[in-house]
């Protein structure tokens, strides 16, 4: 499997550059005007997401520690996730399968079996409807691509997630409405669509150094 790359950020900035020419609006309903146009990335003319978008822009750059609950529709069944991420470093780790990427370094193990991989290998967590990037790049690319597709007027509110604030974009899609939540410092805080629910449950810029080494045991 391929490593994990980072394109989202300069698209999202470009888009968001596209956004901000044509509207000044934000956490209102649908805008108008000319729409952005840039390709490959979906054409978004949402100022409401453009507010949970510049958020998410932030993620790759803070640090910070989270835990998330995940609850795939499927089961229903929580499944605690942990991220921590510093100076460029990043350890996921989503109930028994843990990511770690430290200076191009990247590693997927898995507890209950013991083996670990050279590579990201988000095939071991298909099963709740997410990637190991689902709190930054993962969310944003599902909101761009919502925004691009939305049947109606997007809803902005603010909300209080973890004791930290964060703003909301709800996202009137064919067959309901998705929810992105993302925290005024950065990071993914709440999603809902039909599939998969993720709740942060908390949040601190506290990290441990010692958490990127490989020898850390990161068992919930």
């Amino acid at each position: 499997m391929p490593r994990p790359s980072h394109p989202r950020g300069a698209a999202t900035r470009a888009v968001l550059a596209a956004i901000g020419a044509s509207c000044v609006v934000l956490l209102s309903g649908c805008v108008t005007g000319e729409r952005a146009t840039l390709e490959p990335v979906a054409q978004v003319d949402d100022a409401v997401a453009a507010v949970v978008l510049q958020r998410l822009d932030l993620a790759d750059s803070v640090a910070f520690t989270a835990t998330y609950d995940i609850f795939p529709s499927t089961t229903g069944e929580p499944t605690v996730a942990v991220v921590r991420q510093l100076d460029g470093r990043q350890r996921v780790t989503i109930g028994t399968v843990d990511y770690l990427i430290d200076a191009g370094t990247t590693q997927t193990c898995n507890s209950d079996t013991g083996e670990c991989l050279d590579y990201i290998d988000d095939a071991q967590i298909s099963d709740l409807n997410v990637t190991h990037q689902f709190w930054s790049d993962g969310a944003a690319a599902r909101l761009l691509t919502d925004a691009s597709r939305r049947v109606g007027f997007s809803v902005g509110h603010a909300e209080t997630i973890a004791d930290r604030p964060a703003a909301c974009a709800d996202v009137p899609v064919l067959g309901g409405t998705v929810v992105y939540c993302a925290l005024d410092a950065g990071v993914l805080a709440r999603f809902f669509n039909a599939d998969v629910t993720i709740e942060l449950t908390s949040f601190s810029n506290d990290v441990d150094d010692d958490s990127f080494s490989t020898d850390f045991d990161p068992s919930l």
